[in-house]
């Protein structure tokens, strides 16, 4: 019996299936957010050289970082304010509204 033989018989949930389809479109949208975002912010439109140089790596290692660091904040903000997020006990921390001179 071969060791293919048993992959190729695999059940798939379809849910999950549908499920692992969407999180990959929501990570490529986002990935493509990103690299629109950072291209249009730290590459010249007439660029001479074929590398990135110093400055062009750092200006986007700047943006990718600035960028997960905001999707992180707001992914927790929006777990906190969905309806089927666990009752915290912690009421000394009133930061629930979100405003951006918070960020």
């Amino acid at each position: 019996m071969s060791s293919w033989g048993s992959f190729s018989q695999t059940y798939v949930n379809p849910e999950h299936l549908k499920q692992a389809e969407q999180q990959v479109d929501v990570f490529m949208g986002m990935f493509n957010r990103i690299m629109n975002a950072c291209q249009d912010k730290c590459i010249p439109n007439h660029y001479h050289e074929p590398d990135l140089n110093k400055g062009e790596q750092k200006c986007i290692d700047r943006c990718v970082a600035k960028y997960m660091s905001i999707q992180t904040i707001m992914g927790e903000r929006m777990k906190h304010m969905s309806p089927l997020a666990e009752p915290t006990n912690n009421n000394n921390n009133n930061n629930d509204s979100f405003s951006p001179d918070s960020l």
